[in-house]
């Protein structure tokens, strides 16, 4: 049966990549294609970027827009395919590939227009591109990445894990579990981002600097996190700010279990993490705390040790419905 499986997934796999991978090509192929066999029939410099109302308003050599735009579809299809391979069995694999698939069609359409609207054209200035053309692009980039996201509905997400047994405890009897953790995946860019904020800000215009500013500071709160279980149910406070801070008390509790959840692939990342009926305080891959509300919904928290959480908090539920 694990055969059977591996197989299974390895098969998935393989599809997740090829699509993510095989619009990218064919793009790439068709730009380099139709970029020389009217290479000659190009100006020297050819308009690249254009206006609101159509009309051309930034131009580049030939040469550099050959490159640029080959190296572009290149480099992007690599990414996403490595994302997806690296995302593995799961929906955040899915969605990369499917993102992947539209985002090719749509720069693949730009490029090649780019071409065309440019073959025959003495002066670049004068080269006009129908607005029409944009809603075309977004359309096609949308229906692409839907009809790849459709083509990969196969494979499901394996079972969730079972509950982790409960801690027996007594009437009366206290009990608390806590751990801190790290996350080396925020810790350092959340630093080089803000130290680099801080520098422009002091050193040059402050506008600049303020984009690094807040995002290192939307890192920071997850660099570090501390995880308790105890009678009032499951606390997830930051060791850096006081808020954001993640609380669940026992009465909303069903259930908690010991997972391992893939970061890029379960979550498309690290930080606080949102999917649909799934919450996630993501510090890195590998073992997590999984919790079940009542409301249906799914929160993990990635910490070591989560099987000792698990047991405990089961059991702090366990004596709390009793109770009542």
């Amino acid at each position: 049966m694990n055969e059977n499986n591996d197989v299974r997934e390895s098969v998935t796999a393989t599809r997740r990549c090829a699509l993510a991978a095989v619009p990218f090509g064919i793009a790439t192929v068709a730009y380099i294609g139709i970029f020389l066999a009217s290479y000659d029939r190009l100006p020297g410099r050819i308009a690249t970027h254009f206006s609101g109302d159509g009309g051309a308003d930034g131009f580049t050599s030939r040469t550099a827009a050959l490159w640029f735009g080959g190296g572009l579809l290149l480099g992007l299809g690599l990414l996403f395919t490595v994302l997806t391979l690296v995302s593995k069995e799961s929906s955040g694999s899915r969605l990369t590939a499917a993102v992947g698939a539209g985002t090719a069609v749509t720069l693949g359409y730009a490029l090649i227009l780019t071409v065309l609207v440019n073959t025959d054209v003495q002066d670049p200035a004068d080269v006009q591109l129908p607005m029409w053309h944009v809603a075309v692009l977004l359309l096609a980039g949308v229906a692409t990445g839907a009809l790849a996201w459709w083509l990969m509905r196969a494979g499901q997400r394996p079972a969730p894990a079972p509950p982790t047994p409960s801690l027996p405890l007594a009437e009366g009897e206290a009990a608390v579990w806590s751990r801190t953790m790290i996350s080396r995946a925020l810790l350092v860019p959340a630093g080089a981002v803000t130290l680099s904020g801080l520098f422009v800000v002091a050193l040059g215009p402050w506008q600049a600097g303020l984009l690094s500013l807040v995002l290192g500071m939307t890192c920071a709160p997850f660099v570090g996190v501390r995880v308790t279980v105890d009678r009032r149910g499951l606390t997830v406070a930051s060791t850096v700010l006081p808020r954001p801070r993640l609380a669940l008390p026992l009465g909303s509790i069903v259930s908690a279990s010991s997972i391992q959840i893939n970061a890029m692939g379960d979550f498309g990342g690290w930080g606080y993490r949102i999917r649909p009926n799934r919450r996630g305080v993501v510090l890195r891959s590998g073992e997590a705390l999984s919790v079940r509300t009542v409301g249906k919904r799914e929160y993990v928290v990635t910490v070591d040790d989560s099987t000792t959480a698990a047991a405990l908090l089961n059991g702090l539920v366990n004596r709390h419905v009793e109770r009542e």
